[in-house]
């Protein structure tokens, strides 16, 4: 984000700044004819008011275009975003199905050792825990998993109406700039006083502009907290879980007291 908003809006300081600096020039052959005569003074006054509407113009034809790239970034950024966050969830389901799959065939398998109706007490009573087991475990992950993508999401939006704040008020600062200097330029001031002017408008809106965004910087996304918050759930979530299945396991070996059925089928 912070590369994109620099880019941004370098063509559109740089542009002002060149508008600031084309007034030397100006200004000379101003006083040069202003010199000479009062008509052909005003001849050069009106030359140099004539480039604030042809330059204002060309500065704000290039921010829109430099706004519309931004925009056309974070419709790229956010499509990408979505597409690795459904990559995931796809194989992440894929992977549950074909684990529910495996682990129906290894109840079957159990089962079969089931003679008395304690056993078969006990093997549906090893199964209903495991199915809990496994339902806590993915309800915990899913929140896991949601809790992150929350606050990414929240992150980028914050970050996004900061740098739509910043933009605006350069925008219009530089704006107020141009329009200001063109207004005294035609009432006849005199143009190194207006030239003058106008670069300390534009400084003023470029540190403005800097400043925005250094405060913008601080709104980084906290990913190392993010992350590190989803991990502590997903592992308690884990152990909770192993806790759960090796009660489950227990408990059914108990009923199988001369050979207790293999139970180390991964869940």
């Amino acid at each position: 984000m912070t590369k994109i908003l620099s880019k941004t809006f370098t063509a559109a300081v740089s542009a002002a700044i060149f508008l600031g600096a084309s007034f030397p020039a100006l200004t000379a052959a101003q006083t040069a004819e202003g010199a000479t005569s009062t008509g052909r003074g005003g001849a050069a006054r009106e030359a140099v008011c004539g480039k604030f509407a042809d330059f204002s113009a060309r500065v704000g034809q290039q921010m829109a275009d430099r706004l519309a790239k931004l925009a056309t970034a974070r419709t790229a950024r956010t499509e990408n975003l979505e597409h690795r966050r459904d990559e995931r969830d796809g194989r992440r389901t894929d992977n549950r199905l074909r684990w529910d799959e495996n682990r129906s065939l290894h109840f079957a398998k159990i089962e079969e050792r089931a003679a008395t109706d304690a056993q078969k007490q006990a093997m549906a009573a090893f199964k209903a825990a495991v199915e809990a087991a496994i339902a806590a475990r993915r309800t915990a992950v899913n929140a896991a998993i949601q809790t992150f993508r929350d606050g990414v999401s929240q992150a980028i939006t914050d970050r996004k109406l900061a740098v739509d704040r910043a933009v605006a008020d350069f925008q219009g600062a530089v704006n107020a700039a141009l329009e200001k200097a063109k207004t005294d330029c035609a009432a006849g001031n005199d143009p190194k006083t207006v030239r003058d002017n106008l670069k300390s408008d534009i400084q003023a809106a470029r540190n403005k502009f800097a400043s925005d965004r250094q405060a913008i910087e601080k709104l980084k996304i906290s990913m190392g907290s993010l992350i590190n918050a989803r991990k502590q759930a997903i592992e308690k979530a884990q152990q909770d879980f192993k806790a759960a299945i090796a009660k489950a396991k227990a408990d059914l070996k108990a009923a199988f007291p001369e050979k207790p059925p293999a139970t180390e089928q991964a869940y």
